[in-house]
């Protein structure tokens, strides 16, 4: 299930304390990673370099700052497809996104289809978050339904799956979101080009070292964002 050239496009920013351990799991379905690093102080990038130097299969693209999230996937992206990869993987880098759910995401893509893994349809489920932000989240995706008439029940997981075919349909490149806000860009672009979009359940851990990258500059976006879209429609 795993001939077809995938790569796993992961964003980091001070992710040293997991990465090598993620990177090491990931390697064990013979697929291709690319780090999308922003110049990290904790040297993530170095760390990469220096574990997994001699594997053709571990590629580490460093920007010079931070320069959001959004960002590192249209950069990782183009990367991916100048290098040929057929299928695109979004994946966090603190184990908050399992390797066994990225197994069944493969199992469900085809090259007209955007597979989102989903927290929020029957077996999937978040674990470790408060209530404020679970219920946050909740609403943020029952907003976006409410507004687009969208059946994607997930709009803001950033765990998925792109064709190749899919983010030249998409025009990602042409995207300005960061955030919650890129995915929710993204997902309703795909849904306005007729894509197939499946969820598929997922286990959302929160993460157990480091800290967290969510707050509320990246809610307000989001916010902002369908706000916006809502004037526009």
């Amino acid at each position: 299930m795993f001939m077809d050239k995938l790569l796993v496009v992961i964003p980091t920013y001070n992710e040293k304390e997991n990465i090598v351990k993620l990177i090491s799991e990931i390697l064990k379905l013979k697929l291709s990673i690319l780090i999308v690093d922003d110049n990290s102080p904790d040297q993530t990038a170095d760390t990469v370099n220096n574990f997994f130097k001699n594997n053709k299969n571990v590629n580490v693209l460093k920007r010079k700052q931070k320069l959001g999230l959004g960002s590192a996937y249209r950069d990782g992206f183009n990367w991916g497809i100048k290098n040929n990869f057929n299928y695109l993987v979004e994946m966090d880098a603190d184990f908050s996104h399992q390797v066994n759910d990225l197994k069944k995401m493969i199992e469900n893509k085809s090259e007209n289809r955007l597979v989102i893994g989903s927290r929020y349809i029957p077996g999937g489920e978040i674990v470790g978050w408060s209530k404020r932000r679970e219920l946050l989240s909740k609403f943020a995706n029952k907003f976006v339904k409410f507004l687009t008439s969208s059946k994607v029940n997930d709009s803001t997981s950033g765990f998925r799956i792109y064709s190749k075919q899919v983010l030249e349909k998409i025009d990602y490149s042409k995207t300005t979101s960061n955030g919650y806000s890129f995915q929710i860009e993204m997902t309703l672009i795909a849904v306005d080009k007729g894509v197939d979009v499946i969820e598929v359940p997922i286990t959302f851990l929160e993460r157990a070292i480091g800290k967290s990258k969510m707050n509320y500059k990246i809610i307000l976006e989001a916010l902002k964002y369908l706000i916006v879209l809502k004037f526009k429609k």
